[in-house]
């Protein structure tokens, strides 16, 4: 504890011992030798059994709140004590289907003039075409009215549209062993009219429009809608290649070898220009202090997790999902979306 908040303490102890009367208890917490509740013991009243159950209950409860409190006090005055500077923390993970809190996100941390820089932690394995260049333009146009660097850190995965969405960031920092690329485009459907044929299931359709039933399932696909549906293709590879190149100062003639829809490690990926530093953490905390001018202690700012009310009571929530339910389910929706899905980068 700081010796300004125990001399303030003493004070207040000072103050309460002189104005207390005499039966009043205080219940001290034996470890930090620090007055945990006031109990009230009215003259000629005996505590019963339920008295002392029912005290003992509430000084328990104040005892499992009671870190959390302390914590948020001090977080909320630690800028007091030591010079900070914040940096915003946003985490890009799985398969990405909808940009409206990353969207969100970044706006808040880059219209806050109080954080420095940004720090995207990715570990994509890709995203629906609109969703990664619907992130990878805020990005952009948001650096333009608040300009503040923003580092890209990867772990494991960036590929597909999560590495579009990295390329709107200064710089990329991945081990050399991730698995960066993945720059192309795919679209998938599946054929389901031979299975109602099996179990005699007839399906019709009335339609309007010679290519409207162009991505459904229990119709065949004809030459005509294949071929629509790679010019569709070739024109989003065409976009995706142009942001790549245009930000990582990319050839177009080589695109055969930095894109092409291949994977490269981290190692590889450093040797075509598709990512900056090999490192971790400590490369990006010293980027980031490099191109925000920052000196000193770097303070975290990450996006506010929705709590219930056992957090209320103290109790802690992961960053991550570290439930096995939440982990499995997560990995059985990735697949499912991966392998039957629509339009991806």
């Amino acid at each position: 504890m700081p010796q300004i908040v125990k001399k303030l303490w003493a004070k207040v102890k000072t103050i309460i011992a002189k104005n207390l009367p005499q039966n009043h208890l205080f219940v001290y917490d034996d470890i930090k030798k620090m007055p945990i509740a006031d109990i009230s013991i009215p003259k000629g009243h005996t505590m019963t059994v339920y008295d002392y159950l029912k005290n003992i209950f509430l000084i328990l409860i104040f005892l499992h709140i009671a870190p959390s409190l302390i914590e948020g006090i001090r977080k909320q005055y630690s800028h007091y004590l030591e010079p900070r500077t914040q940096v915003g923390v946003l985490k890009i993970k799985g398969v990405l289907y909808d940009s409206s809190f990353y969207t969100k996100q970044l706006y808040t941390f880059f219209k806050n003039p109080q954080i420095k820089g940004i720090l995207i932690q990715m570990d994509c394995l890709g995203s629906a075409a609109g969703t990664g260049q619907t992130i990878f333009n805020e990005i952009k146009t948001l650096k333009q009215e608040f300009p503040k660097p923003v580092v890209t850190l990867v772990e494991n995965v960036c590929a597909s549209g999560g590495y579009l969405i990295s390329c709107a960031s200064d710089y990329i920092i991945a081990p050399p062993a991730a698995i960066i690329g993945s720059i192309g485009s795919y679209f998938s459907n599946i054929q389901l009219r031979e299975f109602l044929e099996q179990f005699k299931i007839r399906y019709t359709t009335v339609t309007a429009g010679t290519y409207k039933t162009t991505t459904n399932p229990f119709v065949d696909t004809t030459e005509q809608e294949k071929l629509l549906l790679q010019g569709i293709q070739n024109d989003v590879y065409k976009q995706f290649v142009q942001h790549v190149a245009k930000a990582r100062k990319l050839s177009l003639v080589k695109i055969t070898e930095w894109a092409d829809g291949k994977l490269f490690t981290g190692q590889q990926a450093l040797q075509l220009g598709l990512i900056d530093e090999i490192g971790s953490t400590q490369n990006a905390i010293r980027v980031l202090k490099e191109k925000a001018l920052i000196e000193g202690v770097i303070e975290w700012v990450k996006p506010p997790v929705k709590r219930g009310f056992l957090s209320f009571l103290g109790s802690r929530e992961q960053d991550n999902d570290n439930s096995m339910f939440t982990s499995a389910l997560n990995q059985i929706c990735t697949f499912l979306e991966t392998r039957y899905s629509g339009l991806k980068l």
